[in-house]
């Protein structure tokens, strides 16, 4: 979803539903997997910030404010 043009609500959704599946994995390697997925689909830094700073959704999307 990076390469396309979403809304700022859209990479919100995205980002949360990335954080309720990193909540829910059980090991490592998962965690990783779910923080690449997110990070291809709305960016690195976002997906950093939220998944592994626990930055909420809303404040680690800085774009489209």
């Amino acid at each position: 979803m990076a390469k396309e043009q979403i809304s700022r609500e859209e990479a919100i959704q995205v980002l949360t539903m990335y954080q309720d599946l990193a909540s829910d994995a059980e090991t490592k390697e998962r965690f990783i997997e779910v923080l690449a997925d997110a990070g291809r689909a709305i960016g690195y830094a976002p997906a950093m910030r939220c998944l592994v700073m626990c930055v909420s959704p809303e404040d680690a999307i800085r774009w489209g404010k």
